[in-house]
């Protein structure tokens, strides 16, 4: 295939990845259309708006609509390379859900001509680039090895810092052929900065989920850690300090489990395909998604009164941002409704979440609204706002009982103050009580020394 003859690039799917590449490929130079089945999407880029909150991932979209070079539109057209960014999550089973994928090839294969470059960025299980992709432009009429070079080539992108990840992070580029690869090398090498390294693509789609099962098994390793600590009567976080100063030891920071696009469904893909080989995958998925579970039953154990009222802080699953994709804040309400409990949730940034069985409920913006009279208060996302709070902001509520699962409050002026603060990894009260005169006192010479 001819190797710079990419003037022209169809974006399929403008959504977290899609559209922030989108806009990048027009600051570069290229001619680009975004393609999208969500109307809303379309209408909002085509008033000259950007549909996603993060600051700088905006400012360069209505920089490229303003150029000229971009537009949105329901429809593929023919273009010289493809990108597609479409989500692939798991269904209710935990199997891959490829129909986005599908979709989205088999309604751009009709306008992919002969000497295209077409690229997979959607996480995806191995053998999906030539089992989908390849096979649908195969069923178009189309040689994937002859007459178009087929590539895969994972996104890798931190929410709040999209932009700076797609430009300098390093990108695996599989190719079904290795001239495939080197002109996939090419484009990427001609928009970021980081170095692209070519490979076959099954090996870079495998890539991509090891990365992410790497960093699930590691946050469950902590949130056993902290589970650990919280009957023995330590605090994790001093045992985790104590342990990282090993120079080849860095253990995760345990937390009310993990949230996003990548972490919580890729591993799924993995063990969907080698079920018995990723028994201990199995069991990190478990640990992480049941760790809210586990706050409430901590809670409960503090006497939170079933049926009770609960206050939650958090809906996003990362700090300051508003995305709130497999948010373990949806695994709490799911263990809530499930006990029977009443609850209002606030985020200063999310405005709805979606519940397990796909219903959609608004998120509070007034916090004092959400705390009060409520028996508990669950702190589940490390929004900055939140580290701030004083005594005086939960006063309102009618029980004086903290969850704080992302360990942010100065525990040591609520306690002052007559709360019970339930921190991930610190020990229970009744873990303290069993320790002698000389530990206990040990043991809460650290506590105010981290508080």
């Amino acid at each position: 295939m001819p190797k710079n003859t990419i003037n022209s690039v169809s974006v399929v799917g403008l959504g977290y990845v899609g559209l922030p590449t989108a806009a990048l490929l027009t600051r570069a130079g290229y001619k680009v259309r975004g393609i999208d089945v969500n109307q809303d999407i379309i209408d909002c880029l085509n008033r000259g708006e950007c549909p996603l909150g993060e600051k700088e991932v905006a400012e360069i979209v209505v920089e490229a609509l303003h150029s000229g070079n971009f537009e949105a539109s329901l429809t593929p057209t023919t273009a010289d390379a493809f990108v597609i960014c479409v989500p692939t999550p798991v269904r209710g089973d935990k199997s891959p859900d490829l129909s986005m994928v599908r979709a989205a090839i088999r309604a751009t294969a009709p306008v992919v001509q002969r000497g295209a470059l077409v690229i997979l960025e959607s996480t995806s299980p191995i053998g999906t680039t030539r089992n989908v992709i390849a096979a649908e432009l195969a069923a178009a009429g189309l040689d994937p090895e002859k007459d178009v070079d087929v590539c895969y080539c994972p996104e890798r992108v931190f929410p709040g810092a999209t932009v700076r990840e797609i430009l300098n992070n390093d990108r695996v580029v599989g190719g079904l052929t290795q001239g495939a690869a080197e002109r996939a090398k090419l484009f990427y090498e001609s928009f970021c900065n980081g170095v692209p390294v070519t490979t076959t693509a099954e090996n870079a789609e495998y890539s991509k989920l090891m990365e992410n099962t790497f960093r699930d098994v590691n946050i469950a390793l902590a949130n056993v850690f902290a589970r650990i600590a919280e009957g023995a009567g330590v605090d994790v976080q001093e045992v985790i300090m104590l342990a990282n100063r090993h120079p080849r030891v860095n253990v995760h920071t345990p937390g009310p489990g993990v949230g996003g696009h990548c972490i919580p469904v890729d591993p799924w893909f993995l063990i969907d395909a080698a079920p018995a080989a990723s028994r201990l995958l199995l069991d990190s998925r478990n640990i992480n998604d049941g760790q809210a579970e586990w706050l409430l039953n901590r809670a409960e154990a503090s006497k939170l009164p079933r049926g009770g009222k609960v206050a939650i802080l958090g809906a996003a699953y990362r700090g300051d941002l508003d995305d709130a994709r497999e948010s373990p804040t949806e695994n709490l309400l799911s263990a809530l409704e499930e006990r029977g409990y009443k609850w209002s949730l606030h985020d200063p940034f999310v405005t709805k979440i979606n519940l397990h069985g796909g219903a959609e409920v608004s998120v509070h913006s007034e916090l004092s609204v959400v705390l009060r009279d409520a028996d508990a208060a669950f702190i589940m996302t490390d929004h900055s706002a939140y580290r701030a709070l004083s005594v005086e902001a939960f006063e309102v509520m009618k029980e004086r009982l903290i969850i704080d699962g992302r360990r942010m409050l100065h525990k040591n002026s609520f306690l002052e103050a007559g709360f019970t603060v339930i921190g991930t990894g610190a020990p229970t009260s009744e873990s303290i009580e069993g320790l002698d005169v000389e530990q206990k006192a040990a043991h809460l010479k650290v506590v105010s020394s981290n508080s």
